[in-house]
């Protein structure tokens, strides 16, 4: 069976981040680590890990979030993420017209007020450019600024936290998020002399559907 395109594993591990785990999600990730998995543990390991802050178990998502982290001792903290703080995203996820209103994920990542930097909507983005790619070559110059820019330690922070997560469901999660952003970064490595960029100006037309 040939390798799923860039653009299917970067939306596939953006669902994990956002959507309730399905019985086949679950034997996905548990084939792939040689164990079996109960469905309904890892629904909830889902909604403790991901989703709610009051469930003493959960991993903020956002980037805002976790470039604040501080660690103290065996415990980390965070500030509470903020409704508008993820805003810098908008004028990337404008050249193509991405909206993560627009993705059929969890209601609970749903609504206008939802923060724009859950790292489940930049990886459905990337998806999004990494389809653009094969059509407009801008695609990539955009891809290797926002990457530089924006897809810093805090992504792998995450994955940390995730994979040292009380959960048998996270971890695997975790393996697939260090997974796709390896691709991200290979697909997507900076152009020469480039490290900052931001091409906002720089139209990509593309479907708008979800990835």
């Amino acid at each position: 069976m040939p390798e799923p395109r860039l653009t299917e594993r970067l939306a596939a591990a953006a669902a994990l981040t956002l959507c309730s785990p399905t019985a086949e999600t679950v034997k996905i990730l548990g084939a792939a680590a040689g164990r079996k998995l109960n469905a309904e543990e890892a629904q909830q390991n889902f909604y403790d890990v991901f989703c709610i802050p009051q469930s003493g178990r959960y991993v903020p998502p956002y980037a805002h979030v976790l470039r604040q982290a501080q660690q103290q001792g065996e415990y980390w903290h965070f500030p509470p993420p903020r409704h508008d703080g993820g805003d810098e995203m908008a004028s990337w996820y404008r050249i193509v017209g991405f909206d993560p209103r627009d993705l059929d994920v969890n209601p609970l990542f749903q609504g206008p007020l939802r923060p724009l930097d859950h790292i489940g909507f930049i990886l459905a983005y990337l998806a999004r450019l990494a389809a653009a790619r094969e059509t407009d070559p801008a695609a990539q110059e955009v891809a290797a600024g926002f990457v530089a820019k924006m897809l810093g330690p805090w992504a792998d922070l995450y994955v940390t936290l995730l994979g040292q997560a009380q959960s048998d469901y996270a971890p695997l999660v975790a393996h697939a998020l260090a997974d796709a952003l390896a691709d991200v970064r290979a697909a997507f490595a900076p152009l020469r002399g480039d490290h900052q960029g931001h091409t906002t100006g720089v139209p990509i037309h593309v479907d708008t559907g979800t990835p």
